[in-house]
C-alpha cells in the first residue's frame, strides 16, 4: 500500500464518485480503478460499496478512511518541516487572535507581509480563539497569538499596540457630547453585543456587574451590531478602530467609558524556548512596525 492509495480512497470518499474522483487525481477512471482493487486486495475487503454510479464508503472504508486523512496530514505537516529546515524563507506561521475583530486589520498587514515572504504560508487558526490561544501555543498547535495579554512566563511577548474601549452610540443619544459615561449610566439601556454567552464577554460582565441593561440584542456580524446601534436599538462597546470610519462619517459617536477610560494593550505572543524560524521572528517585528504605523495614521486623521 502506497501513498497514492490513501489520496485515492479520501478523493472517492469526497467525490462519491470514481469519474470525478479521477478528474481530481489527474488519472484515468480504468487506473483509478485498478488503485481501488489493489487497496482492497491489500485489505482483503469491499471499501466502497457500488450503488449504481455512486460510490458509498463501507464500515472497513470508514475506518480506512479515518487514518488515510490522518497520514496524509502527518506527510503533509512533515514536508512542511523539511521545506523549512532547507528554505530559511519557505514555511508556514500558524496564527490566531484572541478578538474576531481583530481579522480587519490583520488583513491589511498579511497582504503586505506576503509581498516580501511569497513562500511563507499564513494559516489562520479560527479554533484557537478566544481563551484557548495560550492553550494551543503551549502544545505547539500555533506558532503566533494575538493576544490582549501579557502574564503568561511561558511565552515571549511583543507589544503591538493599544486601544481604547467606548461605548458606541447613535449622533441623536442622549450621551452624544458627554466627556465621559459611568458604568452605572448603562443601567436600562438597550445593550447590542456580539452572540456569545454573557459570561463570556469581559465587558458584558465589567458593564452589567451591579446593573442590568433594558433589554439584549446579540448579532453575530460586527456591521449588524453597528447598524443596529445607528438604528438607535441601543448602545454597544467596542474597540474605537472599529468605529473610527462611522465616526469620520458622522454615523455614530463614541464616549469614553469612566473618566479612567478602559485601555487595553496587544502583544504578539510565542512560545519562549521554542526554536523559531527567522520568518516567524520577521513576522512578529514587522506587524508591530505595521501597527505603530497605523495607530500613528489613525491619531494623525
Amino acid at each position: 500500500m502506497e501513498i497514492r492509495h490513501l489520496q485515492m480512497v479520501k478523493e472517492v470518499a469526497s467525490s462519491g464518485n470514481l469519474t470525478r474522483a479521477a478528474e481530481q487525481l489527474f488519472l484515468t477512471q480504468s487506473a483509478l480503478s485498478h488503485q481501488l482493487r489493489e487497496i482492497e486486495g491489500y485489505f482483503n475487503t469491499q471499501l466502497f460499496i457500488r450503488d449504481k454510479k455512486q460510490m458509498r464508503l463501507s464500515q472497513a472504508g470508514m475506518i480506512v478512511l479515518q487514518a488515510a486523512e490522518k497520514i496524509l496530514q502527518e506527510v503533509a505537516d512533515t514536508r512542511a518541516k523539511v521545506r523549512t529546515l532547507i528554505d530559511n524563507e519557505a514555511g508556514e506561521i500558524r496564527l490566531c487572535t484572541q478578538c474576531y475583530t481583530s481579522y480587519h486589520w490583520l488583513a491589511g498587514f498579511l497582504r503586505e507581509f506576503q509581498m516580501i515572504y511569497p513562500k511563507v504560508d499564513i494559516k489562520i487558526e479560527l479554533e484557537a480563539a478566544t481563551k484557548d490561544a495560550d492553550k494551543h501555543l503551549i502544545t505547539n498547535t500555533i506558532d503566533v497569538a494575538i493576544t490582549e495579554g501579557n502574564g503568561n512566563p511561558k511565552f515571549v511577548y511583543t507589544p503591538l499596540f493599544q486601544d481604547e474601549f467606548v461605548a458606541i452610540i447613535a449622533p441623536d443619544h442622549p450621551w452624544a457630547g458627554r466627556c465621559w459615561v459611568e458604568l452605572a449610566d448603562f443601567a436600562g439601556q438597550n445593550y447590542v453585543m456580539y452572540n456569545i454567552p454573557d459570561e463570556e464577554s469581559e465587558n458584558f460582565m465589567m458593564i452589567f456587574k451591579n446593573c442590568r441593561p433594558a433589554k439584549v440584542y446579540k448579532i453575530t456580524l460586527t456591521e449588524a451590531i453597528l447598524e443596529m446601534v445607528k438604528a438607535g436599538m441601543g448602545v454597544a462597546v467596542m474597540p474605537t478602530w472599529v468605529v473610527r470610519p462611522y465616526v469620520q462619517s458622522g454615523q455614530l459617536t463614541t464616549v469614553p467609558i469612566t473618566e479612567e477610560r478602559i485601555l487595553r494593550t496587544w502583544y504578539a505572543a510565542t512560545l519562549k524556548g521554542k526554536q523559531q524560524p527567522p520568518f516567524t521572528g520577521a513576522f512578529v517585528k514587522q506587524l508591530a512596525c505595521y501597527m505603530k504605523e497605523l495607530d500613528n495614521y489613525a491619531c494623525a486623521v
